[in-house]
């Protein structure tokens, strides 16, 4: 699947507007702060807040297993570019939880408009 066919799938499941979600992802990238990652069929979109850290916006179509091994790519490429730190809003404990499995300390955001961050 392209890029654009994950997030496209990824927000039909979510019950949003594809054409918003692709607008959004178009916006951020166009701005030059943010850049997407992609492994198996997921895809990361980073947003650089500050020295070292992230706000991450995953979508996905891979199952549980598939993700964890996209979820490890997605945190070692970010390790190999210095980034320290990631935030992120997850409505899915699941993700969450992934993470957690991959090694990452996730905890309650120290910034207000995310409800998560994890250390690298």
């Amino acid at each position: 699947m392209t890029p654009s066919e994950i997030i496209s799938a990824d927000a039909q499941q979510h019950g949003v507007d594809p054409n918003q979600l692709l607008h959004f992802v178009h916006q951020r990238l166009q701005e030059g702060k943010s850049s997407i990652i992609s492994a198996g069929s997921s895809i990361l979109l980073i947003t650089h807040l500050a020295h070292g850290a992230v706000e991450c916006h995953l979508y996905t179509q891979d199952n549980p297993t598939a993700l964890r091994t996209s979820l490890s790519k997605f945190i070692d490429t970010m390790r190999q570019a210095q980034v320290k730190r990631l935030y992120g809003k997850a409505d899915n404990p699941g993700i969450l939880q992934l993470l957690r499995l991959i090694g990452l300390d996730v905890q309650h955001s120290d910034l207000p408009r995310f409800n998560w961050m994890a250390n690298l």
